[in-house]
């Protein structure tokens, strides 16, 4: 074999991993590097499943193969490596050999050649080679995934963590939280289920359906001292979330086809033990904000000091006879820049879309967060017509404004921008309690989402 034929072929290797960025653009490198020897018609690499002892694709780790004839026939080979040790098996065209780690057998790699092969070629004559080679690189990407993965792992623990410090509403903070798990743990379903206060069933708060029934029934033998319970021939966990020893929740993880592997059951435990301790200290922080005013993150009227605002406010336009009116503002795609760029960049954008609208606000105006990315604003002495100008330029202030997130270190992304939606509504004489001023005002901001966001709509009886 010619010099520079095989540095050729073991350069080509060794780059291949230094260059790929994921599992199958270093099994495309593989194949062209495997060129040089003969015309590739596929090459695929399959490593054993330790936990469900099943053969599965490299670059599709999360599926079972299918069963057929030709999934049979790799199995079998890669047993007789496990069993006789040999070095490769030929089937006319197509060749096997294992990856090995430390003389244990790992995988087996499958070429097919558009010829046939022959013994005495090249390839066969430094398969040695090419097998120590393969492993070696198969085993660092691996091990540079897991790598990743405990990264991830404690990124996902410290946001958990960090919610608290701006979030508090549990019915907003919890499906965050779903989300963030749901990023983490990609090979199985994830759930949340939170008890409701005066029924022993659960209701699921994240995702939206769950459509296996059999999880409510394992939820029901939840009690104050469970631990976590593994259902379904281990493809189900259910991990309760007990805050000041009392059921309050569950998560659930759950795979149809594989079983949830040790080291998952290590990670979603501990996460459950942080969800535990995020719950605890939102609960908290809603008994302390009950006797406070502002918003922690934006400077705005909380939830609480908004609803006393909204019956003075009613009451004194209906005293004094003056005209008030409501607007209501949504950040439109907020999920998108939380899943985009991250929890503290959401933080970001929601401090300055408050801190823009507020430099447009009247200081008689009473600006309020209303939970998530809703501000809601309510307008003395306005009428209908004077709110619509006002909503009309807060648009337009929002869509103009230039984020800056450097500080974030998003690669490629030096600043963003977002628009928002907008229901005005005006109190009236038929409105007979305070609450129907926002809520026409919500009904407006609806239909502003609906028919395209970024625009304002006028609530209409």
């Amino acid at each position: 074999m010619e010099v520079t034929k095989l540095y050729d072929f073991i350069y080509s290797l060794t780059t291949s991993y230094q260059s790929s960025l994921d599992r199958k653009s270093l099994i495309d490198k593989f194949y062209r590097a495997f060129s040089v020897f003969f015309p590739i018609q596929d090459l695929k690499i399959y490593l054993m499943d330790e936990y469900s002892y099943l053969l599965k694709d490299f670059t599709k780790p999360w599926e079972n193969l299918p069963a057929s004839e030709r999934n049979c026939t790799i199995r079998e080979f890669f047993d007789n490596f496990l069993v006789k040790k040999s070095e490769f098996e030929v089937d006319k065209n197509t060749i096997f050999f294992p990856i090995s780690q430390e003389n244990k057998t790992l995988g087996i790699v499958e070429i097919k050649s558009r010829e046939k092969i022959q013994q005495k070629d090249d390839f066969i004559k430094i398969l040695p080679l090419i097998k120590a080679q393969i492993s070696m690189l198969i085993c660092a990407k691996k091990t540079d995934e897991q790598i990743t993965i405990t990264s991830k792992f404690h990124q996902t623990l410290r946001n958990i963590a960090q919610i608290t410090q701006t979030q508090y509403e549990l019915d907003y903070i919890l499906p965050i939280i779903g989300e963030m798990i749901d990023r983490f743990i990609l090979e199985h379903l994830i759930y949340i289920f939170i008890k409701n206060k005066n029924k022993k069933e659960y209701k699921l708060i994240w995702p939206s359906k769950c459509s296996d029934s059999e999880i409510y029934q394992y939820l029901e033998e939840i009690n104050q001292k469970s631990k976590t319970t593994i259902k379904k021939d281990g493809k189900m966990g259910i991990f309760p979330l007990i805050v000041d020893s009392k059921p309050y929740g569950a998560i659930v993880a759950y795979n149809h086809f594989d079983k949830i592997t040790a080291k998952e059951l290590e990670y979603l435990d501990e996460i459950k033990t942080q969800v535990i301790s995020t719950l605890s200290k939102a609960k908290s922080y809603i008994e302390v904000l009950q006797h406070a005013t502002l918003d922690a993150l934006t400077g705005y009227n909380n939830r609480h000091q908004f609803e006393k605002r909204l019956k003075e406010t009613t009451s004194a336009a209906k005293r004094q006879n003056q005209p008030l009116c409501c607007i209501m503002s949504d950040i439109d795609f907020f999920k998108r820049v939380n899943d985009t760029y991250g929890h503290a960049v959401g933080d970001c954008v929601l401090k300055n879309v408050a801190k823009t609208i507020k430099k447009e606000l009247r200081e008689s105006d009473i600006p309020s967060r209303y939970g998530g990315e809703e501000f809601i604003f309510l307008l003395p002495h306005t009428n209908i017509e004077e709110a619509l100008i006002v909503a009309q330029r807060l648009r337009e202030k929002v869509e103009k404004k230039k984020i800056n997130i450097e500080e974030y270190k998003i690669e490629g992304v030096r600043e963003i921008q977002v628009t928002i939606s907008i229901g005005v509504s005006e109190f009236t004489k038929a409105d007979k309690n305070p609450q129907n001023l926002y809520k026409k005002a919500d009904s407006a901001l609806y239909e502003a989402k609906e028919s395209g966001r970024n625009r304002v709509v006028v609530y209409k009886d």
